[in-house]
């Protein structure tokens, strides 16, 4: 983490092209010595700016005049957007919801098994019928009780390959003995979290909206349909970062994306990491598990975040928060017109696909070394750029994981978070792992967007 090196030229580069997101660094430009604070200023200090404008901008548009900020990707939203609507006096009032999909979910398994076990069974990095069994909220002593019950041809720890997800899921859907276990925690979690939403105001009759990061909108799906059941009915919009996906069976107008949508952005999808985008915006506690009532209030339940991770999120915070006050004290009215956010929006995907794309090696090692989940439930158990030998990394060129994923072939890829900062670690032949890394997304989300434009064109037959 205190690996120093020159001054990040290549950053200052682009800002110097965008006055009002330089400004944010301050007069006189600061000496940046560590990766962290070179990325906090010049790359997510510029990012955090210009979607909270944007964000505030539409909100206000569409008449919102309440904000609800989601744990934890929208921590460092939340703080930004305070700070935005003081200064200039906006009519928005901003709330940090503390939620989870694990806390979300888990209460509402007893109502609709279908979408529980859609939950369960999801893919994720190194997915073991153990992690599958631990997403329903289950304890250790009841995983193994299911997993005998099952007699299922794996081992507890044993990684599946995706094809078998499918065939763990109708297993789980005829075990009663899970069911039994699963319904209980479920039915225990309703009532709290109903209190909680409630409690913060979520389930108010007038008009408000989530903030998240983004990536499949599940998170505002979920909510709205805990909402409905809890009986409100009023409509919920969502602001995101970037979307690569519309929830089935919702409206695409109730959903606004910054960067991209399923079906736009290709290459900015292409030379973006929303890996990275979350273990940089994240918030200085641990998931939300669920709720518990205290002195008549329900409070969150926070899980575990290491003090190294902690103490990361703080420094960067530190530094994000010195940028959004350095801009805000550069930029006297409030006033973004369509060329500015335009103009702002091709200068952030620019800083973002130097760093997420190409970092350097200082870079690659202080940010790849991060603990990072992307399962449910958060274990802090890999690397976002796990250290890949240069056979594992050819492991995920283009056509060996298409036939794997797809169930083709045989054999097990060791994947990574941040692929193309795994491949800079490894230092070998590093151009041409990372053209053939940026040949898989464009495959990948090329075929994504085929399929939202398809999609797309039937919801309006």
């Amino acid at each position: 983490m205190n690996v120093k090196h020159q001054p990040p030229s290549r950053y200052l580069t682009i800002l110097k092209d965008n006055p009002r997101l330089c400004s944010g660094l301050g007069d006189p430009l600061p000496m940046l010595k560590e990766p962290v604070e070179e990325i906090s200023f010049c790359v997510m200090g510029p990012a955090l700016a210009a979607f909270t404008q944007w964000l505030l901008q539409r909100a206000m548009g569409n008449g919102i005049r309440r904000l609800f900020f989601l744990a934890r990707d929208g921590y460092f939203f939340y703080q930004s957007a305070v700070e935005f609507c003081r200064k200039f006096g906006l009519p928005v009032e901003c709330r940090y919801l503390s939620c989870s999909r694990y806390s979300l979910r888990i209460p509402f398994f007893h109502i609709d098994h279908s979408a529980a076990l859609e939950f369960i069974c999801r893919g994720g990095i190194d997915i073991t019928p153990h992690k599958i069994l631990s997403r329903a909220g289950l304890t250790s002593g009841e995983i193994d009780a299911v997993l005998k019950a099952l007699e299922l041809p794996y081992g507890a720890e044993e990684i599946l390959p995706y094809a078998k997800l499918a065939e763990i899921r109708q297993c789980l859907a005829e075990c009663k003995l899970f069911w039994e276990y699963a319904d209980a925690h479920s039915r225990q979690a309703y009532p709290k979290l109903a209190g909680y939403l409630k409690q913060e105001g979520m389930l108010d009759p007038s008009p408000v909206a989530i903030v998240d990061s983004g990536w499949t909108g599940s998170m505002q799906k979920i909510l709205r349909e805990i909402r409905a059941q809890l009986g409100c009915i009023s409509p919920l919009t969502g602001y995101y970062w970037g979307l690569y996906e519309w929830p089935a069976g919702t409206r695409e107008s109730e959903y606004c994306g910054y960067f991209f949508l399923p079906d736009n952005g290709l290459r900015k999808k292409v030379h973006f990491n929303n890996c990275v985008f979350e273990a940089v915006f994240t918030a200085p506690h641990g998931m939300t598990l669920g709720y518990e009532e205290r002195g008549g209030r329900y409070e969150p339940i926070y899980g575990h975040m290491g003090e190294e991770r902690q103490r990361f999120i703080r420094e960067m915070e530190g530094y994000l928060n010195a940028y959004i006050r350095r801009f805000l004290s550069a930029t006297p009215v409030w006033d973004l017109s369509p060329y500015q956010e335009e103009e702002d929006k091709r200068t952030v995907g620019k800083l973002l696909r130097l760093f997420m794309d190409t970092p350097t090696s200082w870079e690659a090692d202080c940010f790849g070394s991060l603990t990072f989940s992307d399962d449910v439930v958060d274990r802090e158990s890999h690397q976002l750029a796990e250290p890949l030998s240069e056979g594992e990394i050819r492991d995920n060129h283009v056509v060996h994981k298409l036939l794997v994923l797809s169930g083709r072939a045989k054999g097990y890829i060791r994947e990574s978070a941040w692929l193309e900062g795994s491949i800079v670690r490894c230092g070998k032949r590093v151009r041409y792992h990372l053209a053939q890394n940026t040949l898989y997304k464009y495959i990948r989300y090329l075929w994504k967007h085929r399929k939202a434009g398809r999609m797309k064109r039937e919801g309006e037959t």
